[in-house]
């Protein structure tokens, strides 16, 4: 089973900014309960090839980034939840003037059990642009 879902937002920063959102260490500024553990590097710069891991629900999922270009604005992660499913998922942004920056968020997903086929299934388009809004929502409501 194969899903795919893209959802586009906009944030009030500029691309060079926006961009950084969507990274591990920048996830942590507004994500709750967002705490990657870095294997490499222990820094948790992002970096291609970088491999961190995160946790939530009773599952660990393996993360590494695929792809870092942070000045064209695109980052793409390989996340992979043993005997459930992996996805990739990028960010692309694209500067709209006037220090905003619309950012596409994909989602291509592929289950790898009964499990994660289940877990998949309970993800409609409407669900997942609903939870990419909230994403908005929550950085708009940082402190700048």
């Amino acid at each position: 089973m194969k899903t795919e879902f893209s959802h586009d937002i906009s944030v009030d920063y500029p691309m060079s900014e926006a961009i950084q959102f969507f990274t591990p260490k920048g996830e942590e500024s507004w994500v709750p309960g967002w705490e990657p553990r870095y294997i490499h590097p222990t820094h948790g710069d992002t970096s291609e090839e970088m491999l961190f891991t995160t946790g939530h629900g009773g599952e660990t999922t393996f993360w590494t980034c695929m792809k870092w270009e942070p000045e064209a604005g695109h980052a793409r992660y390989l996340r992979l939840t043993p005997g459930s499913r992996a996805a990739f998922v990028s960010a692309q942004c694209r500067a709209t003037g006037s220090g905003r920056t619309s950012v596409r968020v994909t989602y291509e997903s592929h289950a790898l059990s009964d499990t994660g086929r289940a877990q998949m299934a309970e993800m409609t388009q409407e669900a997942f642009s609903e939870m990419i809004d909230e994403w908005a929502q929550l950085i708009r409501d940082m402190p700048k």
